[in-house]
């Protein structure tokens, strides 16, 4: 169980969205994809009832019953929350099944499901994702997350904001755009790099942490640029679909 190990020790990802409960759960507060429970934990302090769901029996096993037993008012569900009917109306929905552009996570699938149980004044948190795309060059042949600064990454762009994902809204999980590039710098590039920023609160974002949507880049075919020039780059996938539904090139 590394993977959840080393959630619960990633002191940025876990701070800021201790900060964003604090500040939001009350009432009926449900948290989807529970994993060790810490969140749920975080939410008790702060709300009359916590629903802690997880899809996954052995994290149960393992982590999460252990974990959250000491607290009297959460209830813990196994469920497969892409197509759960809920039984009560949240007062607020902590949903942290994040991965860079919502791609290789069922964030917006659950989103989505959860959108036909909630009421209007319903919180999210996080209340929404934004994404931006940067091109440039790194030694890759596959896509590939960085993870402590590796593979290393040359831009020849800024970095430009293409979408943005509101979690009070029903998502349209299916993404393709041609986005306009200016370059600006000469040379050779062969990938682009997505990033995704995570605002939790109104005035609480936080950019990629090492367990949090780590940036993602995709190769694209080698071409040499110039300085002030602008290319198209076609991209496509679908949030929820895996990495291997995404598409992409220079125009």
């Amino acid at each position: 169980m590394t993977y959840y190990d080393d959630l619960t020790k990633d002191e940025k990802r876990v701070s800021v969205f201790r900060e964003a409960i604090i500040r939001e759960a009350h009432g009926i507060t449900f948290d989807l994809g529970t994993g060790s429970g810490i969140l749920a934990g975080f939410a008790s302090k702060y709300a009359k009832k916590v629903y802690a769901f997880e899809i996954n029996p052995l994290v149960i096993r393992h982590y999460t019953r252990e974990n959250l037993e000491k607290y009297d008012n959460i209830t813990l569900i196994e469920a497969d929350l892409t197509d759960y009917e809920f039984q009560e109306k949240p007062d607020v929905v902590i949903c942290e099944m994040l991965d860079t552009a919502l791609i290789d996570e069922q964030q917006a699938t659950v989103i989505n499901n959860i959108l036909n149980y909630t009421k209007n004044d319903t919180i999210f948190i996080p209340k929404s994702t934004y994404d931006t795309i940067t091109i440039g060059s790194a030694d890759i042949a596959h896509i590939h997350y960085v993870e402590n600064d590796f593979p290393s990454f040359t831009a020849y762009s800024d970095e430009q904001k293409y979408n943005e994902v509101h979690f009070q809204k029903r998502i349209d999980q299916n993404f393709k755009s041609d986005m306009n590039i200016k370059i600006k710098k000469s040379g050779t590039v062969n990938c682009i790099r997505l990033t995704t920023y995570t605002r939790l609160t109104k005035d609480l974002i936080t950019k990629p942490t090492p367990m949090l949507n780590p940036p993602l880049l995709i190769p694209v075919k080698e071409t040499k640029v110039n300085e002030e020039e602008e290319i198209i780059i076609h991209l496509e996938y679908i949030m929820g679909g895996g990495l291997n539904s995404i598409k992409a090139n220079i125009q």
